[in-house]
Formats: structure tokens, sequence, C-alpha cells
């Protein structure tokens, strides 16, 4: 039906009523604009074969994380690795380096330590997660075992951070 061709009185009510709608959009946008959206933090970590002194995780985050250690005393150098392959599969296309690139830790108790801190997602763009995801490569004395383990910062608030370490591991 054609607003031309309807009575005068229901005219003007479409009419108001396609008025009151465009001007209710304005409204509708600021609305959208402070309504929080939250999406869960999420990490996940997937450890390689360890060997001795040497431990190796796939990293794929949509939130900053930890690395935790515990069960080891000792110097802890992370090495973080944006892309390459990984059994014949790229990673990392999509992924940003989460914080340093290197560093080192020094943990004084065997109690959880955080011995690396990331302070941004892997993920850099839209992805599967072996496209956002890096390897955290983590060195030590081959004589002690340590456990890791990787979370989000959000769950790690309450874990102390190691020390720097005075020397670097070779």
């Amino acid at each position: 039906m054609k607003i031309k061709t309807m009575r005068f009185k229901k005219r003007y009510i479409a009419i108001g009523l396609i008025g009151l709608e465009v001007v209710s959009i304005p409204v509708s946008a600021q609305i959208i604009d402070k309504v929080a959206f939250s999406v869960p933090q999420k990490v996940i970590s997937v450890p390689f074969p360890s060997e001795a002194g040497v431990t190796k995780f796939l990293v794929s985050s949509n939130a900053p994380f930890a690395v935790i250690s515990e069960n080891a005393i000792g110097e802890f150098q992370v090495n973080v690795q944006v892309s390459g392959q990984v059994n014949g599969n790229a990673f990392g296309s999509n992924a940003q380096l989460p914080g340093a690139e290197s560093s080192c830790a020094a943990q004084t108790a065997a109690s959880p330590t955080k011995v690396y801190e990331a302070v941004r997602k892997t993920a850099a763009q839209p992805g599967d997660v072996l496209t956002q995801a890096v390897i955290v490569q983590i060195r030590y004395d081959a004589e002690i075992s340590p456990d890791f383990n990787i979370i989000t910062q959000d769950k790690a608030k309450r874990i102390s951070s190691a020390a720097a370490c005075e020397t670097t591991l070779s």
C-alpha cells in the first residue's frame, strides 16, 4: 500500500512512526557504544617433547599471559619465536610478539613464580589457532626439572614475578 493512497489519518500515523524510528537510530547507537562486550580471556598452550634443560610450548592467546614455573630454583632463559614451521605446518602468520622477545628470570623459591609475562595477546589478526600462535622456549639447568604452566595474566595476578638474571644462560 502506498502512502499517497492511504487515508489521511493513517498516512500521518505511518509517517510519524517512520520518523520516530529514524530519530531512535542515534539513541540506539549510543547505547551500543556504552555496552561493554567482554570476551573471556583464554590461552592455549601445547608442550613439545622436552629435552634436558629445554622446554618449548606452542602458545596462542586472546589476552596477555604468564609462564609460571614451580618446583625448581635457578635461572630461566625465555625466548619467543613469532613465526616459522612446526612439523611442516606454518605458524604465526597472524601473530604478534606478546612481550619481550628474550628475557631471563632467576627463581629463588620452589613456589609458583612468573618467569615470563606477556603484555598483549599473541593474536594480531583474525585466523585459526596455529596462525595466531608463537613458540615459547624456556632454557634452564639440565639438572633441574621444573613444572611449567601457562595461564592468563588475570589468573596470574597473585603470583610473584622472578627477579631478572645477573647473567644469561648459554
